[in-house]
């Protein structure tokens, strides 16, 4: 058994199923996924679940746990008075930082550790990255945040006063076999602001969806489902606010080329094979940062960036 629908609960669901083992998920929620999607996407994931053999039970929370047979077995039942036998149950419910020493030392709270700018709390020589972070109110639990802060913080205190953080843009990347499925950005609009367009293209038969924020000819928010070619190129838009402007109706609707994956695939978020990546080296692309860009590489969760950049080495060692 797994408590809890979101990202990690989910990829584990899955691994699990293509092992065979029989998996049942508890969600508190009435949705899988109900902050990184929209209720008509997270009903289509929640349709492919279920037809992998996964058990879904929403609304729900795990009352109580008893074990029993000596370790072998667990008896769990549900605050809706339902009681399931298990071999194991797993918590997948998210993480909480632990602000406890930098509270008692005085440092300001919130649900993280608040900083400014600069990645700088409310003492000038202490500063904090990554998940413990909470910027405007905000924590952003992914690893690009992470790798953005990082550099901001390592180039001021390298002296590079104008180096500063405005927040990172949210995205969470499904790695599930045979479904794509991504969100980017805000996704959802806020209510009575006339300023927001939402296009939407749905293919129900085909797990099909993909919805598009614009505000003001910028694209703030998408997801993808079935189709994630164009995550790299809608995150580009999205992080550096480009203007759509005549590019909008090929961009939106989908028509963008779709290029094949060459070789062994690297990295899974944005579809980006080994072959592809050597065909942009060969091209003239250099840079690991501009390779990363044109290819679409390790713009997602950032895991394959290590064999992205020994792939590169390996290249130049070659000529």
């Amino acid at each position: 058994m797994i408590v809890g629908g979101g990202l990690l609960g989910l990829e584990l669901a899955a691994a699990l199923q293509h092992t065979l083992v029989k998996v049942t998920i508890i969600q508190r929620g009435s949705r899988l996924m109900e902050r990184q999607l929209d209720p008509t996407s997270s009903k289509l994931l929640a349709l492919d679940v279920q037809e992998r053999g996964i058990h879904i039970y929403f609304d729900n929370e795990v009352s109580t746990v008893f074990d029993e047979e000596e370790g072998k077995s667990l008896s769990i039942t549900l605050k809706s008075g339902k009681i399931i036998q298990a071999n194991a149950i797993v918590y997948a419910i998210g993480t909480q930082p632990n602000i406890k020493i930098a509270r008692d030392s005085g440092i300001i709270c919130g649900r993280g550790v608040k900083v400014n700018q600069h990645l700088q709390s409310n003492f000038p020589n202490i500063f904090a990255i990554g998940e413990i972070a909470e910027y405007n109110n905000q924590l952003f639990g992914i690893t690009s945040a992470a790798e953005e802060q990082a550099g901001i913080l390592a180039n001021y205190i390298a002296g590079d006063v104008s180096s500063s953080y405005d927040g990172s843009v949210l995205m969470n990347i499904l790695k599930f076999k045979d479904l794509e499925l991504c969100s980017i950005g805000d996704i959802f609009i806020p209510e009575n602001d006339d300023s927001y367009e939402e296009i939407v293209f749905t293919d129900i038969s085909r797990r099909y969806y993909k919805k598009c924020i614009v505000k003001d000819d910028l694209l703030v928010g998408a997801v993808l489902m079935g189709d994630k070619n164009e995550f790299a190129e809608f995150k580009t838009l999205i992080e550096n606010r480009i203007e759509l402007s005549e590019k909008r109706k090929s961009l939106l609707m989908g028509s963008s080329e779709t290029r094949p994956v060459i070789g062994k695939l690297v990295c899974s978020c944005s579809r980006v094979g080994e072959g592809n990546i050597q065909e942009t080296i060969a091209g003239g692309c250099t840079d690991f940062s501009a390779l990363c860009t044109q290819t679409g590489a390790g713009l997602g969760c950032g895991s394959c960036k290590t064999e992205v950049r020994e792939i590169l080495n390996q290249s130049k060692v070659l000529v």
